[in-house]
């Protein structure tokens, strides 16, 4: 069986094609963006091909044709002209969280170049700096630059919670500024990020600079169709499905459900992360590779300082088209950011009212978002998530509502002196999570006719209705009944009374004072029953 020498870590393009590395095609969006020529800027999450993008970028302006032999770019380019390419690379340079830093850095990275173009009278300014770099190399060559920038946000992102934040911005904001002027010397300018961030110069005054990041015509520019898995990685398929045990149809199905559905526009393909498909390929083995090396502390962070909802997150979230522009650090939606950094994509999109639906885009994100989400709002230890997964599957499974608030109320017991502020919040969290990760399937703030459902779980022959409540300092019995009453008033199991499965509907009430869970009551009847209950607990 045919072996594939696959990139793992590789971002090298000269190496993965001198070294017989496994290479997806991608040059002819580069031609294409070559021939355009207008600096453009795209937005990926981190480990889907952005630095590999911007080496082979890097091979083509130099001119190095013999490293393109074989790909769709040797039959569309002719001149194969040489241009002198300015590189700058935040993604391998470690942390940026101090100003100090990023300015070394970047001191670093000119005087490559000041020495490579003969600069002596060096200017004082890390900006002015850049401009003399390329002013140079286009005077001594005779032919205009190509500057690429990978991951130009990086030194914000990383600052993001630091005391340096703003002085992070101003650095950047003012290195990047000078690029306006330096329009006549370049033929080529491209940066890659997670995410546009407002206020940032370059975005601000170089006007002209094209957010390809939700265009049509890029969707696939990083990351692997489905197409080109099975066109590239085929031997590769055959070498997982034989370790799994599986066939090639079943093995496709499943790395499409754990690796594949990202979207970056209303009409883009199906993606995959190529991070973790490479991984599980080359170890022929399944595993959360990309959540694992990508784990969203800095976006914990910000959605704890912001009370951002996660409940959205834990189901499906709306945003208007506008919004995926830019973030605004210290205002607006989060919801951008955590779509840009891969935790989101688009479901859907609403031409009527320009909304994009976003979700999870596969099972990888979903699991390890949440494997990561509930040790902070739980006391589930990491290490014992899969038996309290467990034990909540069988509870659901076999109607023992008992047993499912038992594990429910243990498991957040000592919430209240771990985490501060919003606990009803916090609890919602929680429940939401814990419900998720049972692999079920579960709808949050489900909208109906008579109002939004705090919470649905369906199994193959049943459906739990939940609604949560704080006591508020009342007695939880008598908000439980008004819990109760509002399922039965607006008529939260409609849409189920023809399916034929069996109905619960639970009030949870959450203690204000003491916090945990006050108490609970329950009633259930047939989906086709009249509706009268058959049953209280608490």
């Amino acid at each position: 069986m045919e072996t594939q020498k696959l990139p793992i870590g590789i971002q090298d393009f000269e190496k993965i094609r001198k070294e017989n590395y496994l290479y997806v095609d991608k040059t002819d969006f580069i031609y294409s963006l070559a021939q355009q020529g207008s600096p453009s800027f795209l937005a990926r999450p981190r480990r889907f091909g952005k630095s590999l993008l911007i080496s082979t970028m890097r091979a083509y302006f130099e001119g190095r044709r013999e490293l393109f032999d074989g790909l769709k770019i040797a039959d569309l380019e002719k001149d194969w002209e040489e241009h002198p390419v300015i590189h700058i690379d935040f993604s391998g340079a470690g942390k940026f969280a101090t100003n100090e830093e990023l300015k070394i850095y970047l001191d670093r990275v000119l005087k490559k170049y000041e020495s490579e173009y003969k600069i002596t009278d060096v200017a004082e300014t890390l900006g002015i700096r850049l401009a003399d770099v390329i002013r140079e190399a286009n005077n001594q060559t005779g032919k205009k630059v190509a500057v690429l920038i990978d991951e130009y946000d990086k030194p914000l992102l990383d600052a993001l919670q630091t005391p340096d934040r703003d002085k992070n911005h101003y650095t950047m904001a003012s290195f990047y500024g000078v690029l306006k002027s330096c329009d006549p010397y370049m033929c080529f300018l491209f940066l890659t990020g997670i995410t546009k961030f407002a206020k940032v110069s370059i975005f601000s005054e170089l006007n002209q600079l094209k957010d390809i990041s939700m265009d049509r015509r890029y969707g696939a520019i990083c990351g692997i169709t489905e197409k080109e898995l099975k066109s590239f990685l085929n031997p590769s398929v055959k070498k997982l499905a034989k370790s799994l045990g599986e066939t090639i149809k079943n093995t496709l199905a499943i790395l499409k459900q754990k690796y594949d559905g990202y979207h970056f526009n209303d009409r883009c393909e199906d993606i995959y992360n190529p991070f973790s498909l490479l991984n599980a390929l080359d170890n022929e083995k399944l595993d959360s590779y990309w959540f694992q090396t990508a784990t969203p502390k800095m976006l914990f962070g910000l959605i704890e300082e912001s009370n951002y909802d996660l409940t959205n997150i834990l189901d499906t979230v709306t945003l208007d088209s506008d919004a995926f522009s830019d973030y605004r650090v210290g205002g607006g939606s989060l919801t951008p950011i955590i779509y840009h950094s891969g935790y989101l994509t688009i479901k859907n999109y609403d031409k009527g009212t320009n909304l994009f639906t976003l979700g999870f885009p596969n099972e990888e994100v979903r699991n390890g978002f949440i494997k990561f989400l509930l040790p902070l709002y739980t006391n589930i230890p990491e290490d014992r998530l899969g038996l309290a997964t467990e034990n909540f599957r069988k509870a659901i499974s076999s109607r023992d509502i008992e047993m499912l608030m038992a594990l429910f109320t243990a498991s957040i017991a000592d919430l209240p002196t771990r985490r501060s502020g919003n606990m009803e919040y916090a609890y919602q969290v929680a429940f939401h999570a814990m419900l998720r990760q049972t692999g079920f399937d579960v709808e949050s703030e489900q909208q109906v006719i008579g109002g939004r459902v705090d919470v649905t779980l369906q199994t193959s022959d049943t459906v739990y209705i939940f609604e949560l409540k704080m006591d508020g300092g009342k007695e939880w019995q008598d908000v439980a009944k008004i819990a109760l009453e509002q399922i039965e008033k607006k008529a939260y199991p409609a849409r189920y009374s023809q399916s034929g499965k069996k109905i619960y509907k639970i009030a949870i009430v959450f203690s204000t004072e003491k916090g945990g869970v006050a108490g609970y009551e329950v009633l259930s009847n047939q989906s086709n029953d009249a509706g009268f209950p058959d049953g209280l607990g608490g």
